[in-house]
């Protein structure tokens, strides 16, 4: 992977305890129905649940992530607004994520994709379009600290080149 592309992984503990619940009464709740005593069905099942549903919801934010990482950041900026448009208009499936695509990120998929898509203005030279998205993001999330650190990044540089 590419050096330049920033790397958030940042887990929301009580959603992933979340998932852990949900898995396990699926678990449970297959068994009953089902009247097993076999654990690996109903974990093939809830394991293929959760692989179809974070590849198909954030179809958009996963092809965009795939530009990044090949340096084609013109066509990770229209994936990255198509993401973004899916989840403002969907927001309920952002807001439960936890439930809606079994993620455990602490950023919503919408607060991500506008971060990606300063990060993509940044790689090709629109700073001031990074920068005035970048000031967006942290009006609507105070508490995004990639926006925040990005955004004293350019401010920095572009202090230094005058």
């Amino acid at each position: 992977m590419n050096s330049n592309v920033p790397i958030n992984r940042s887990i929301s503990w009580p959603a992933y305890f979340v998932i852990f619940a949900l898995s396990a009464g699926f678990t449970f709740g297959f068994d009953y129905i089902f009247q097993t005593n076999d654990i690996f069905y109903p974990i093939m099942v809830i394991s293929a649940l959760a692989i179809i549903l974070r590849v198909t919801i954030p179809r958009s934010h996963r092809k965009g992530i795939q530009a990044i990482k090949e340096n084609d950041y013109s066509t990770a900026i229209t994936y990255f607004k198509e993401s973004v448009d899916y989840f403002t208009r969907n927001e309920w499936v952002d807001r439960y994520r936890v439930i809606t695509i079994l993620s455990a990120s602490k950023m919503c998929y919408r607060e991500m994709g506008l971060c990606n898509i300063a990060f993509c203005y940044s790689q090709t030279g629109q700073a001031e379009k990074a920068k005035a998205l970048y000031e967006e993001i942290l009006e609507e999330y105070p508490e995004n600290g990639i926006a925040y650190y990005a955004l004293n990044s350019i401010n920095t540089f572009s202090n230094q080149a005058d």
